[in-house]
């Protein structure tokens, strides 16, 4: 979870009122952040994800005015008009395709200010960035600058410049390769021939997004007027992050101006700052709180978190979402504003109404009874997690993909999607441990996520039982008794089918079935497959659709 380190004489300066330290900790738990460290000078505070906009003292002191009933309602963010263009040429459009700007002019920042400035900096880049791949943010002294300025990619050695932390020019490949930032980065433009890069009227380069910015615009202590460029990916969050840079910096005291950006074909005034409209039914607040509050109560709960409510008709209220409060997304997000205002301590306890004993699930008694066998039959049980990648679920398997869930925006490569069966995972947990002796046998029973378009949420879990077993002498013989054993002391009755599979050996390789249905696969894993997960050893292997079993089986009961 990200940390804010809070000054308490500055956020009773922003917030408009003497606090103690212990006043202020009770303000700042009752809007949701955790209380990390409390000194007579200084909280620490940690903040959910979801809430970007608290990654500043300015967001959190936003929030606290209306607790405190110095500021309530909607917050309104003026800017000036524009006086500075960027120009985005065609040749970023397959390596970083979007930008969007904004201008801060007349801030008066201390060397602390600045330090906190810089990290709200880097937990946008974390929190909504994805550590910069689909965000990246540059803060830019605007005064060493002379617009228009140009957003373009360039060759590897077309050009050099000073980066953050050097004292030499150096070119895009060179800041890659030899920069300390730039290494850590580097993968981030991995595969293309041209870099983007943001450069004003005589040439000097402000930033290589989203790798490093130029020495030239760095932010020291006394800077009053600041340029932010925030590139990236995806449209919606590079304008999120900007909407949430600006109105902190307005907050600390800065004036906010508009940037003209022209694309080839189309241009914006950025930041874009607008609000967005939800409806609200009283029911639904009343409902899920257990409360009986009227639409005027609501409204003014609402205003308190700094939204602007106003009543629809009877039971429906408009409500109005300030643009950096990106985490509003559905009316229950305003409800939680809504007990946040209300204070959850005041809410009475009730006991249910109807008395309810309740039972363990028959699949979970089953679960524990296949754990019981597995490791009676000699099998250690893992536990992986339910991402993966297709390279392991498919490639490695020699199988062709077929419909699974994948990761929208993934953060690492090794997991975009969800998992659709589980040997693939055993095997890899085999790779792993080469150096541990032989034999090794393990099971996994968990879910595997598939799509099914019949339920509101696309996709379906099914409970699964996998087992591997590799060592000098493994054979489709050994796991056929295994499974047959398994089978006989759950009750089931399984029948195997020859088949041919990609994954497993023709010839060693069976399907499960069960009143005529496959169920499962079972067989010794093909050598090209060992080869894709660097095995040395026979290995066999089966997995089984547990539910889909149960289910038979409960039909012939």
């Amino acid at each position: 979870m990200p940390v804010v380190n809070i000054r308490l004489e500055k956020l009773s300066k922003l917030v408009g009122k003497e606090l103690t330290a212990e006043e202020a900790a009770q303000h700042l738990a009752s809007v949701g952040l955790g209380i990390e460290e409390t000194t007579e000078n200084e909280i620490k505070v940690e903040y959910n994800p979801n809430r970007p906009d608290y990654s500043s003292i300015y967001g959190i002191a936003r929030t606290l005015k209306g607790i405190l009933g110095k500021q309530r309602g909607l917050p309104r963010f003026r800017l000036r008009n524009p006086k500075i263009i960027v120009n985005v040429d065609p040749s970023v459009e397959d390596v970083r395709p979007y930008i969007v700007c904004g201008v801060i002019r007349n801030l008066s920042l201390t060397g602390e200010d600045l330090e906190e400035i810089i990290a709200m900096q880097e937990d946008l880049h974390w929190i909504l960035g994805r550590n910069r791949k689909k965000v990246a943010i540059g803060l830019h002294n605007l005064d060493v600058l002379t617009p228009p300025f140009v957003y373009r990619a360039v060759k590897p050695e077309e050009l050099r410049f000073i980066p953050l932390k050097s004292s030499t020019k150096m070119t895009p490949k060179q800041i890659l390769e030899e920069h300390e930032i730039g290494r850590k980065y580097a993968h981030l433009l991995e595969g293309y021939d041209r870099y983007p890069m943001i450069l004003d009227a005589r040439g000097n380069v402000l930033s290589m997004p989203p790798i490093i910015n130029a020495s030239l615009t760095e932010l020291t202590a006394g800077v009053r007027n600041i340029f932010i460029d925030v590139t990236g990916t995806d449209w919606e969050k590079i304008n999120q992050t900007l909407n949430i840079l600006m109105a902190s910096m307005m907050d600390a005291g800065g004036s906010g101006e508009a940037v003209i950006v022209r694309y080839s074909r189309k241009r914006y005034l950025t930041p874009l700052m607008k609000n967005e409209s939800l409806m609200l039914k009283s029911s639904l607040v009343n409902e899920l709180l257990g409360l009986n509050l009227s639409d005027k109560t609501i409204i003014d709960l609402l205003r308190m978190m700094r939204f602007d409510a106003t009543s629809s008709r009877k039971g429906i209220l408009k409500i109005t979402v300030p643009p950096y409060r990106t985490d509003i997304m559905h009316p229950v997000d305003l409800v939680e504003e809504v007990a946040i205002a209300y204070g959850y301590s005041r809410m009475e306890l009730e006991l249910p109404k109807a008395q309810i004993f309740g039972s363990v699930r028959r699949t979970t008694i089953v679960q524990e009874l296949i754990r019981e066998i597995m490791i009676g039959l000699g099998f250690t049980e893992v536990l992986n997690i339910l991402l993966t990648n297709e390279d392991e679920q498919y490639k490695m398997m020699n199988v062709n993909e077929h419909p699974h869930i994948r990761v929208l925006n993934p953060a690492t490569r090794e997991y975009t999607m969800m998992r659709t069966w589980l040997i693939p995972s055993l095997l890899r947990n085999l790779a792993d441990n080469q150096q541990h002796l032989y034999p090794q046998r393990l099971f996994e029973i968990g879910d595997v996520i598939v799509p099914d378009h019949t339920r509101p949420e696309k996709a379906r879990r099914r409970l699964s039982l996998a087992a591997v077993s590799c060592h000098a002498d493994a054979s489709f013989s050994e796991m056929k008794g295994i499974a047959e054993e398994l089978f006989r002391l759950l009750g089931l009755n399984i029948i195997f089918t020859p088949t041919a599979h990609p994954s497993f050996i023709d010839g060693r390789v069976a399907e499960l079935r069960a009143k005529d249905s496959p169920v499962g696969i079972m067989g010794e894993v093909s050598p090209s497959v060992l080869e894709s997960f660097n095995l040395p050893m026979p290995t066999t292997a089966f997995e089984v659709d547990v539910e889909q079993a149960l289910q038979y089986q409960a039909e012939k009961d």
